[in-house]
């Protein structure tokens, strides 16, 4: 039965975010996004599972557990050293090899949850239902393959669906993991350290991929930014490649702000179900996420102060690729001034940025 239940989201994931740990207990807060229902204390054993999701029926014995334990032996294991290494290690400089597990285990989560597999099941079992109720037919072809339809619920005609077609999805996306590691393999981390009362929450669907920049969405675009919250007060940022990047360096920020609200709420808009953490975290997201989703004009103080903490960090971002050093004459000028802005004082970024170009040897 143990084998049965399979976490589509790590445990060693999860534990990240507990509120209380008993023994091998670990509890976190949830909320359902459907119900609206806030639910406490719920053992990570019990959340972001499903029965038989990796379960291999063709095969005998240990054999059909052999996408499972394979998760259980590169992922979970895992887990924990990487977590270690980018949060209470904060080590800045990485092997290659860790490098790629930082990759593996994080990514991983995005290509296995079943959030996709679901919509499509779900889509697909409404339009049978559609036709069902139309025709007198007992049998439908649907994508290649007979369904008997007579004398079925709509619920078992939902899981014969998704038995049908969850192997080739599972496949599909550990190829896709596959690819899109080295696709990613050059791209820059940074771990967001996030300061004050504010927490990060998570959810059944944690990984973030986004681009502000483009119409659509395209997995495999080089400009995608990738967020995924590492605990309550701690996420990664994968950041677009750039030419000379540097390959085996992790960064590390401060943030008390931007990143929190944004990433909150792409965390709320893309979990299929569950919205994951403390009590406390989540409550205040809730909080957050009514006010700022409330129409406001152009000059929202929320609004402009976000408006205008991009404009310095785009204007800081294109004048450090001239070189970061006191050659270049309008970076120094834009950092001299830099204290004196009204954002300052309430933006840790800034007086990070500040600090350590000032350590660096800048005439600032």
């Amino acid at each position: 039965m143990k084998k049965k239940h399979q976490h589509f989201i790590p445990r060693t994931y999860l534990k990240k975010f507990a509120h209380t740990q008993n023994g091998d207990t670990f509890l976190v807060d949830t909320f359902n996004k459907l119900t609206k229902e806030l639910k406490p204390n719920i053992s990570v054993v019990d959340i972001c599972v499903e029965t038989d999701l990796y379960t291999l029926n063709h095969l005998e014995g240990d054999q059909k557990y052999e996408i499972e334990n394979f998760f259980s032996d590169n992922i979970e294991s895992k887990y924990p050293d990487i977590y270690r290494l980018l949060v209470e290690e904060k080590k800045e400089i990485i092997t290659p090899e860790e490098r790629t597990l930082i990759l593996f285990t994080t990514l991983s989560m995005y290509f296995r949850t079943p959030k996709v597999l679901n919509q499509f099941v779900s889509f697909s079992a409404k339009l049978i239902d559609q036709v069902k109720s139309e025709t007198e037919a007992d049998t439908m072809d649907f994508l290649g393959y007979k369904i008997l339809t007579k004398g079925k619920s709509f619920n078992e005609i939902k899981n014969e669906i998704k038995e049908t077609n969850r192997i080739d999805y599972i496949k599909t996306q550990l190829a896709l993991l596959n690819q899109f590691i080295q696709f990613k393999a050059l791209d820059g981390l940074v771990v967001i350290e996030l300061v004050g009362e504010q927490e990060f929450i998570t959810s059944d669907n944690p990984v973030e991929i986004r681009n502000s920049f483009g119409i659509g969405f395209n997995l495999f675009d080089t400009k995608n930014s990738i967020y995924i919250p590492l605990d309550p007060k701690h996420a990664l940022f994968i950041a677009p490649k750039l030419e000379n990047s540097i390959l085996n360096q992790v960064f590390y920020q401060r943030d008390n702000f931007f990143h929190h609200i944004t990433l909150n709420h792409c965390v709320f808009e893309n979990a299929e179900r569950w919205i994951l953490g403390t009590k406390m975290g989540i409550e205040k997201f809730l909080k957050d996420e009514e006010e700022y989703s409330m129409p406001a004009d152009y000059n929202h103080p929320v609004l402009v102060k976000l408006n205008t903490k991009l404009e310095l960090m785009l204007t800081f971002s294109m004048l450090s690729e001239k070189g970061i050093s006191n050659e270049n004459q309008e970076l120094i000028e834009f950092l001299k001034k830099l204290p004196q802005h009204e954002l300052y004082n309430e933006s840790v970024e800034f007086q990070d940025i500040y600090k350590k170009l000032k350590e660096k040897g800048l005439n600032i």
